[in-house]
């Protein structure tokens, strides 16, 4: 149940955009998964209950007993076992309690961001031609994406992106790195930017979202797979260029007052994290219809 909730949450319009947080699903420093990990996920949970009933605990205190504060040491803990018991028997709560907080959170991250991006902005970003685009390069529709590949709301959503710029001629799909996981997200974003230089970009791409080795050793397999140089993929992913690339990108992060990944700027409109497919299917839909 709670693998299925976590992922409604993902489809839902509302459950925006992927934290600077470590899930505790076991991938790594920062999670590069969607927490499918059901066991792990149950580990984390846990922790929070755990923790909840830590935290909870003065608080009941403060209510059922007043100003008193001078509890028994058996009375405490009895009192704590009673807490984490009621919790692990309705971890509902807990869950429920981390989704309110996360929705407000959310709510007014998206209410502190403009809603309409700098004209002057997407334009110096289109003209940009160390920019990764997908699908139609002079396509009408522009859809501009600030993703990191170790957030599993953008996994979702390039793949969502990967099958509408088959249903549609018109899509033009500008990825822009903004790596926020550490070193380990920078590292591939390196790599996809080394293997644009060879001409091989989509290719990669479509292999990192399928891949669960991402270290440095697995992405110059992808680059042998695929037919890359692997030497000068190597040796252009740790160049300054690429490195330079990587700042620059973090201007349009502090301009958007971005505080998650994925965010998209939909035809000029910003649009802070993912969507439902039924919301992609609509932008297909427009993007089929203009001329």
């Amino acid at each position: 149940m709670a693998q299925k909730k976590l992922m409604k949450k993902a489809y839902n319009p509302s459950a925006e955009s992927e934290k600077k947080t470590d899930c505790g699903c076991g991938c790594g420093d920062k999670c590069s998964c969607t927490c499918s990990c059901e066991v792990n996920f149950v580990r984390f949970i846990s922790s929070i209950i755990i923790a909840s009933a830590v935290i909870i605990s003065p608080l009941i205190y403060g209510a059922c007993y007043g100003n008193e504060g001078k509890l028994t040491k058996s009375v405490s803990t009895d009192s704590n076992k009673a807490i984490k018991k009621f919790i692990e028997n309705n971890p509902q709560v807990i869950i429920d309690s981390v989704d309110n907080y996360y929705k407000k959170q959310q709510a007014a991250q998206k209410a502190a961001q403009p809603k309409v991006a700098d004209k002057a902005m997407v334009k110096e970003i289109l003209n940009d031609k160390t920019n990764t685009v997908l699908g139609n390069p002079n396509g009408k529709f522009v859809i501009i994406e600030f993703f990191d590949y170790n957030c599993g709301y953008c996994k979702m959503m390039n793949k969502q992106l990967a099958d509408a710029i088959k249903k549609s001629k018109n899509i033009r799909w500008v990825l822009i790195d903004t790596p926020i996981f550490g070193e380990k997200s920078e590292i591939i974003s390196q790599y996809a930017y080394a293997a644009h230089k060879q001409g091989k970009f989509q290719k990669f791409h479509e292999e990192i979202g399928n891949s669960r080795k991402l270290d440095e050793e697995g992405l110059i397999a992808i680059g042998k797979k695929i037919g890359l140089d692997t030497e000068k993929l190597k040796k252009d992913a740790h160049s300054e260029e690429i490195k330079k690339k990587l700042t620059d990108n973090r201007k349009y992060t502090r301009k958007l007052g971005m505080g998650g990944v994925p965010m998209f700027i939909i035809n000029g409109d910003i649009q802070g994290g993912a969507f439902s497919p039924e919301q992609m299917e609509k932008y297909i839909k427009e993007a089929n219809n203009m001329k």
